[in-house]
């Protein structure tokens, strides 16, 4: 593993450790105080709130890492991008706000089940704002390679959430854990600002202004693939936990959305990673034979680690469950082994897959996401059908493994297109 992978991974080591901490924490709390079928009714208002984050400018994060690494030697062109993502974050906020604002009641009835929740899509219309920025500037951050000040921020802000989190729940129950949901991203935007302000010193005001038609339109490709992921997962994961309703009733969505959080919470030292490291790597190789080897790294990386956690997980899955959760969860364990097959097949194609974004592949990433989440709705509930929750795991582990025989034959048409041209006798390159 080369220094700066292990620099990376040990500072991000202790802002997974934080995240993991808190995230432990809360899940209890929400167990405690919940139950099973609150797990659900949340999972539906984290989807919703992943999706309006991305339409109001979160979609924008990618882009902004991997065109702040490129421009490193050019901050006026930094700035461009910086100051044209935050102008159509702001935009986009507020037409998302506008929506939620007119549509809160029908919107809360049907994805919540109870239109007096309407209230909550009122908080969520004000946090957008907050939770765009956040992105962004997480994102701006990573794309310096300013690690320190990018897990100082993310510690910070996972403290933060979770305190707000923790308070409303104890308070207010199902409804306090919705506005955390809601508002916790816009809180820990306070400590993404103050770590970006470390790091670049430029006017505030720099940062407000038109918009760069250049810097848009090398934001636009990245924009649609994150909006791709942002928008159709959660919709799929929407599509799953209704379904599961119908089939199972709230108590089998609340299951399921719990051993979802329980695979988030596992991943998390591996996808914070793959993202603050292997993207901007990825994004700065041109020639095939080293995106190759790089691909190879990320795997020899990635999948020992995954292969270890998941194993650990099913040896301690019933003491496991019992203290993340309460003993309402233990049906999830019978489910769990083919959830974390699923895992380690998920975090292998993302390493290949991560090739498609820093190479902004746009069509076929997005073509990608829409078809393997139909995929996965499909399966989960074709399996959940017959098999309980257990299927729904099958039918998650099915569809990641045919993702990542996709995207690994979608990289060796990539490295093949990337292979640099033969060179002549005198050393000059062909035509």
């Amino acid at each position: 593993m080369s220094l700066g992978l292990a620099r990376t991974s040990l500072l991000n080591g202790a802002a997974v450790a934080t995240r993991l901490v808190t995230g432990l924490a809360l899940n209890k709390v929400l167990a405690v105080y919940i139950g099973p079928a609150g797990f659900g009714v949340i999972g539906q208002f984290q989807s919703l709130v992943a999706m309006l984050g991305a339409l109001a400018g979160g979609a924008f994060g990618n882009g902004v890492t991997k065109l702040t690494a490129e421009r490193s030697a050019d901050p006026a062109r930094q700035l461009a991008v910086w100051r044209t993502a935050a102008t159509l974050a702001l935009m986009g906020s507020a037409a998302a706000a506008g929506v939620l604002l007119l549509f809160g009641g029908p919107l809360a009835g049907w994805l919540l089940n109870d239109a007096s929740l309407a209230s909550v899509m009122a908080w969520l219309a004000l946090a957008l704002v907050g939770i765009a920025l956040n992105g962004l500037v997480l994102a701006a951050l990573a794309g310096l390679k300013a690690v320190g000040a990018f897990v100082a921020a993310s510690i910070a802000g996972s403290l933060l959430s979770v305190v707000l989190a923790v308070t409303l729940v104890v308070q207010a129950g199902l409804y306090g854990a919705l506005v955390a949901v809601a508002v916790g991203q816009a809180a820990a935007s306070v400590a993404s600002i103050v770590a970006f302000r470390h790091v670049w010193k430029g006017r505030w005001s720099a940062l407000l202004g038109p918009i760069d038609r250049p810097a848009a339109r090398a934001l636009g490709g990245f924009a649609l693939m994150a909006a791709a992921s942002a928008v159709v997962l959660p919709l799929g994961h929407i599509a799953i936990r209704e379904g599961l309703v119908r089939l199972g009733g709230a108590e089998l969505a609340g299951l399921w959305q719990a051993m979802f959080r329980l695979s988030d919470t596992h991943l998390l030292l591996l996808t914070t990673t793959l993202s603050l490291h292997f993207l901007p790597h990825f994004a700065e190789i041109g020639d095939g034979t080293l995106l190759r080897a790089a691909v190879a790294k990320g795997y020899r990386f990635v999948l020992p680690l995954v292969c270890a956690t998941a194993l650990a997980i099913w040896l301690l899955r019933e003491p496991l469950v019992k203290l993340l959760f309460t003993r309402e969860f233990l049906p999830l364990t019978e489910a769990l082994a083919w959830q974390l097959v699923g895992d380690v097949l998920k975090i292998g194609s993302w390493v290949p897959a991560f090739t498609m974004i820093s190479h902004a592949r746009t069509r076929l990433f997005i073509a990608s996401e829409v078809v393997f989440t139909l995929v996965q709705i499909a399966a989960c509930l074709a399996f959940a059908a017959r098999f309980g929750l257990t299927g729904a795991a099958i039918g998650y582990a099915l569809t990641y493994a045919l993702y990542w025989v996709f995207v690994h034959y979608q990289l060796g048409r990539l490295t093949t297109r990337l292979r640099p041209p033969p060179m002549l006798t005198n050393g000059h390159a062909g035509p």
